[in-house]
């Protein structure tokens, strides 16, 4: 059984990671426990919310208050085990309260001259609830501090909890750790430099013998600018003090990458980067596209498929071979990937994973997209179906006994991952903003008229049998053909005709059996 360990930091670490989580809810992390980590300063920010959620919906599908197994050849095979931390800045929230600058003034000058040398009054004067708004000499202290702070204080928190797992580990064999964020804005950009020797030291706190940062292999995204969002107003720059525009992430990321070339102590600490970016700023991700959002329920962006990249590029490393990352370890200098696409802006499966692993992502990433449609629309209902017996006029029986509340949350993870409904209007999920963000059209890996929907009607007249892979791929021709008749469910007949010829499985938990024989009807009717 794998373990591993993944970090996600700041905003954009929190979209990565729900990618993430994506990927292992299609079943690319097969017999594997997820150690994952959500990290930000901003507990109340929009995208730590809709992860928590995500989680919370990946967590319940696997069952509820039963025991959790890693599986494999399935949908939501990982075996997640979630963590968050923020610093607590409710009571303390600006430099100068953390720290006392006000005292160190009179009894150490001399400290408070360095802090006058390094830092503005803004900076150690504005609200930190919201992060480190692209302040990375102030961010990576703080964050070093409070996480040391933390596990001295507080011998129950999520954090303590992950770093003893990983100091288990580490005990076992050589852990894989790999940290998701940007390196141009606030928290993430802080974090990403000093996450390893923070665990570190966190970890002989916790234990003296445990040595970390030898024992565990290290890894991250150096993701650079992708986005923008309005400059502030006159306004609002009085009222926050310091905000980070995003007409400074290019140059920031520019020298964000001097450094992590040229830093001698991150260059022992990780042992690869993956380099990522895209050519222009143009996509604007935000909710509220005409005021700056510093962070809060608000700052809910949407998702861009440069971030499914950096999922990718933890998937790639979990999956490289150890003696690789050994021999870079004992260089003491990391190695810095980066992927490109073609020009003509296409997105292939092969993009993310390579030619020899394309097939295996296609296969799941596709069956994944068929099942949202039994499970979302009420023209199928398949699984609610399932469980209340209306299926059993059928021969399809012994499903009864699912929670409902299983039930419920995969509709709620599948609502987050396609779309959803209300009021009659589409609320798009995760995939159909990654397809927005690459431009319409046919750029997107599956067949552009997945996307056309925007009714319920429209949704329901969707034969999703015939038209999912984009044309004049190499998955094109992957459908299946509906059942003969007349009538309006002629392609879910065609899908329950195949399910009752589908063995069942041995998994334990009913929810995940059916969740098993689906995904091999689904395997079958597509002929992968």
């Amino acid at each position: 059984m794998a373990q591993i360990f993944i970090i996600g930091i700041g905003g954009t670490g929190m979209r990565c990671i729900e990618s993430f989580v994506h990927l292992c809810a299609m079943g690319m992390f097969d017999n594997t426990d997820v150690h994952m980590l959500a990290l930000d300063t901003d507990k109340d920010n929009g995208n730590f919310t809709r992860l928590k959620n995500l989680k919370e919906a990946y967590i319940k599908t696997k069952g509820v208050n039963k025991t959790h197994f890693a599986l494999a050849d399935t949908f939501f095979s990982a075996n997640l085990i979630y963590y968050q931390y923020s610093p607590d800045y409710s009571k303390e929230s600006t430099f100068d309260a953390i720290y006392h600058y006000g005292d160190i003034k009179y009894s150490s000058p001399e400290q408070a001259m360095i802090a006058d040398l390094l830092l503005t009054n803004e900076t150690k004067n504005y609200d930190l609830k919201h992060g480190y708004r692209a302040q990375t000499h102030l961010g990576s202290m703080l964050m070093y501090n409070s996480i040391i702070d933390s596990i001295k204080s507080n011998d129950r928190s999520d954090l303590r909890k992950f770093i003893q797992e990983l100091i288990t580990a580490s005990s076992a064999g050589k852990p894989r750790v790999f940290i998701l964020g940007s390196i141009f804005g606030g928290t993430g950009a802080s974090s990403i430099p000093i996450i390893p020797k923070a665990i570190q030291k966190a970890a002989s706190i916790i234990s003296d013998a445990t040595d970390i940062e030898r024992n565990s292999y290290f890894g991250s995204t150096l993701l650079t600018s992708y986005f923008s969002f309005p400059l502030p107003n006159e306004a609002e720059k009085t009222a926050q003090k310091v905000i980070a525009t995003s007409d400074k992430f290019a140059l920031n990321s520019q020298a964000a990458m001097m450094f992590y070339e040229a830093d001698k102590t991150v260059n022992k600490t990780y042992q690869r980067f993956y380099m990522m970016g895209t050519e222009n700023l143009d996509w604007k991700p935000g909710k509220i596209k005409d005021k700056t959002i510093t962070g809060g329920f608000d700052q809910e962006n949407e998702s861009h498929y440069i971030e499914v990249l950096a999922a990718f590029a933890a998937y790639d490393f979990f999956n490289t071979d150890e003696h690789k990352l050994e021999e870079l370890k004992n260089s003491g200098k990391p190695e810095f990937l980066y992927r490109t696409f073609e020009s003509n802006g296409k997105i292939d499966f092969s993009d993310f994973v390579g030619s020899e692993r394309k097939n295996e992502l296609a296969k799941k990433y596709g069956l994944f997209t068929a099942m949202s449609f039994l499970v979302l629309l009420d023209y199928y209902d398949f699984f609610g179906q399932a469980q209340r017996g209306d299926l059993k006029k059928v021969n399809i029986g012994g499903y009864e006994d699912i929670d409902n509340e299983e039930v419920k949350n995969l509709k709620a993870y599948m609502s987050l991952y396609h779309f959803s409904f209300k009021d009659g209007n589409i609320k798009n999920g995760w995939l159909r903003q990654l397809y927005s963000s690459s431009g319409g059209g046919d750029k997107y890996l599956f067949n552009p008229e997945l996307f056309s929907c925007t009714t319920v009607k429209q949704f329901e007249k969707f034969e999703f049998n015939e038209v999912i892979f984009q044309r004049g791929s190499d998955f094109e021709l992957k459908k299946f053909k509906k059942s003969f008749g007349i009538g309006k469910n002629r392609v879910y007949s065609a899908f329950l005709n195949e399910f009752i010829k589908t063995p069942e499985s041995d998994v334990t938990n009913k929810c995940e059996k059916l969740i098993k024989r689906t995904y091999d009807t689904l395997a079958n009717l597509y002929k992968f």
